[in-house]
């Protein structure tokens, strides 16, 4: 979660002492309140009973429930997504990504743009980071447009996961590295082993992981033909788009990073 102040609030941090509107980012949602009174609160809670609600705890030592209101950065059941992502290439612009975005896309604070994608057969919540121009190149008249970082996030559910594994594994990538509570793996030393048993290890330390209900595990794919190469290198010889998926128990958030990588270098 993240707590800042809403677009266009700058101000209200060079005067604090009255009341400032304040939004919540949850990942999968903005919850946005109105005219807190900061000046009068020493603590804020988040209320995770309600939908949008802060405690406020008064310097008069009184508390009280604050409400806002929430916008779900997912897209809705019946939507359909802005448009498929298929690939990913490095140098890949903010407009070839998505050339069906609307022109004046919402955006987090970080200038990153939200949006529906499709991905895996699902529609997912994505954020689209746009980079820097090169070293004494020119930005562009619409801003940043390459991009940098792109992330899909979907609540975390068992189904979800076993959708997504089953499309990454049907496009030819294998787990590379594996971080679960109290167990780290690497697949690429697990040269005994064929890789229907590695994924089958994999997807049993997953079940565990979900039935527990707690922590965060990360899991690393990258193509099949290409895992060798990358265990033994500083940076990829060709270009790759590298999938890393974050599963975080406590906000039921599944985070899916897509990162491309171009030969030789260890940038995006």
């Amino acid at each position: 979660m993240r707590l800042d102040m809403q677009p266009g609030g700058q101000d209200e941090i060079e005067n604090p002492g009255g009341t400032a509107d304040l939004r919540l980012d949850t990942g999968l949602a903005f919850c946005s309140f109105k005219a807190v009174p900061l000046g009068q609160t020493r603590r804020l809670t988040f209320c995770g009973d309600h939908a949008a609600c802060l405690i406020l705890d008064m310097r008069n030592k009184s508390s009280r429930h604050f409400s806002g209101t929430v916008q779900s950065l997912l897209p809705g059941p019946d939507s359909r997504p802005v448009c498929a992502l298929d690939q990913f290439r490095p140098g890949m612009s903010m407009r070839e990504v998505c050339g069906l975005l609307p022109p004046d896309p919402p955006r987090d604070d970080n200038d990153a743009v939200l949006a529906g994608l499709g991905f895996a057969g699902l529609t997912w919540a994505a954020r689209l980071s746009p980079g820097q121009p090169p070293a004494g190149g020119k930005p562009s008249a619409q801003g940043p447009d390459l991009l940098d970082h792109l992330e899909l996030r979907r609540p975390l559910t068992a189904e979800n996961l076993a959708v997504l594994l089953r499309s990454l594994y049907a496009q030819g990538y294998r787990p590379w590295q594996a971080e679960l509570p109290g167990l780290d793996m690497d697949f690429t030393e697990m040269t005994a082993l064929e890789p229907v048993k590695q994924k089958d290890i994999l997807q049993k330390a997953l079940d565990y992981f979900l039935a527990s209900g707690r922590g965060e595990a990360t899991i690393m794919l990258a193509p099949a033909a290409m895992l060798p190469a990358l265990a033994n290198a500083d940076a990829p010889q060709k270009d790759v788009q590298l999938f890393t998926l974050t599963l975080r128990q406590a906000s039921r958030t599944l985070i899916v990073d897509v990162a491309a990588y171009a030969a030789g270098e260890g940038g995006r």
